[in-house]
């Protein structure tokens, strides 16, 4: 099991970069894609429904990778609704995040409350990533994202 997490300013210019870190850590394929489109949405419901996307707000994107799956979790400041499944009107532009989070999903739920809450999915991860030379799929990250993180680590442990 390998288990990566990062913090994000609150802002809708920081789900590329989420997207972007969830590719670098878990590699090139398709359920890499997969998880960060999950993570976008999960990011996004964050940063539009809670206080993670007020001023000064940020959000934390957690990936544990285990042999067959990959649970993402989106940890946010509260907000005043809990997260659900809506039927979306056919005209409307937003309001489909959650079903295409609960479609891509093994199963998905949330923990918390209006002071604080996970979202969080577990998505089927079968395939091992393409790894682009010696360095892998983790290249691109800055060297204290490089290493795999273990269980109990903090991303302060990763500048040690």
């Amino acid at each position: 099991m390998d288990i990566w997490h990062k913090e994000f300013a609150g802002r809708p210019e920081c789900l590329a970069e989420a997207r972007r870190f969830t590719c670098a850590v878990l590699g090139d394929c398709d359920a890499a894609h997969t998880v960060a489109l999950v993570a976008d949405e999960l990011a996004g419901n964050a940063i539009k429904h809670t206080a993670s996307g007020r001023p000064g707000g940020e959000f934390v994107l957690r990936l544990t990778r285990f042999a067959n799956r990959c649970l993402v979790r989106v940890d946010d400041q509260g907000g005043p609704s809990t997260p659900a499944l809506r039927a979306p009107d056919d005209e409307a532009e937003f309001g489909r995040g959650l079903t295409i989070v609960a479609t891509l999903s093994d199963r998905w739920g949330v923990d918390g409350d209006e002071n604080a809450r996970s979202v969080w999915a577990e998505i089927p991860f079968d395939e091992a990533p393409a790894i682009s030379g010696p360095a892998g799929p983790t290249a691109d990250l800055p060297q204290q994202l490089r290493a795999k993180r273990k269980v109990g680590m903090t991303t302060d442990d990763w500048k040690r």
